[in-house]
């Protein structure tokens, strides 16, 4: 623990502040880490409210930290990157969002809300062809980096998919090309095209406190659809991004491309 140095000419907000801000840069404080509350930084460093409020206030300044109301405070973590075209789109080489986010040394958690058979909305059933009186498996979870939720995930499972009982049993902690790759028919294999829309939408009363952000808040949207190749839809989802700090890329060359995946932007929500 750091011993405030009340002789110096540094104040001691500042002092305090440099001491949090190195161990965010020394990753004592890992990105989407939860931070002390100010109560508990005033027990440590043995300063007034008022004195950490003027810390805090400089890490905010300097993009080190966010703030979550009624949550806490969080180490701000690194713009996340996804390749449209080679994370989002590419059909023989998948990755999820799982797998981008750990391919960038962050450290991911899944944590399942439900799974089940339910009812599905109109637009689902016809993004997966099949009838609104069927009953859809369907996987709830959320994305936590540290103890900061990212996001929340629905994924809608064709009736076609097979699905063992050790891959239910594991539906909480395996990403969805994992799923893939080990589901009875081996789905991921056969897999031919992607379709991808992003958008931007207001979340529902249950997703916002899920993500501790206000009700119907505006948040970046990914949603996509996986096809067979003989062109039948195997798995809808929808992913609603918490950050600030999610940018996508495009990236394109004078090369002959007719290998590489197409953006289409598909919306079915």
């Amino acid at each position: 623990m750091m011993t405030i140095n009340r002789e110096s000419y540094i104040p001691l907000y500042k002092q305090i502040a440099q001491d949090l801000q190195r161990k965010i840069e020394n990753n004592i404080f890992e990105p989407g880490q939860r931070l002390p509350s100010e109560h508990e930084l005033t027990e440590e460093y043995g300063v007034s409210r008022l004195t950490v409020r003027k810390s805090i206030k400089l890490l905010l300044e300097e993009d080190l930290i966010i703030i979550q109301q009624g949550k806490g405070m969080y180490v701000k973590f690194p713009i996340i990157q996804t390749d449209i075209m080679n994370d989002v789109l590419d059909v023989q080489n998948f990755r999820g969002f799982y797998e981008t986010l750990t391919g960038q040394g962050l450290n991911v958690k899944i944590k399942l809300v439900k799974y089940g058979e339910e009812e599905i909305p109109k637009n689902i059933a016809e993004a997966l062809e099949c009838s609104m009186d069927t009953k859809i498996r369907t996987i709830y979870r959320i994305f936590y980096l540290k103890d900061m939720p990212i996001a929340f995930n629905i994924t809608y499972l064709s009736p076609e998919l097979v699905f063992t009982e050790k891959m239910i049993d594991e539906v909480e902690h395996q990403p969805l090309s994992t799923l893939l790759k080990t589901s009875q028919d081996n789905s991921l294999l056969g897999l031919e095209e992607i379709r991808c829309s992003i958008g931007v939408r207001p979340v529902s009363k249950e997703i916002a406190n899920r993500l501790n952000v206000p009700n119907n808040q505006p948040l970046m949207t990914l949603s996509r659809v996986f096809y067979y190749k003989d062109a039948s839809p195997l798995v809808a989802g929808l992913m609603y991004l918490n950050t600030d700090c999610y940018q996508f890329t495009i990236r394109s060359n004078s090369k002959d491309n007719n290998d590489k995946p197409t953006l289409e932007m598909l919306s079915i929500y």
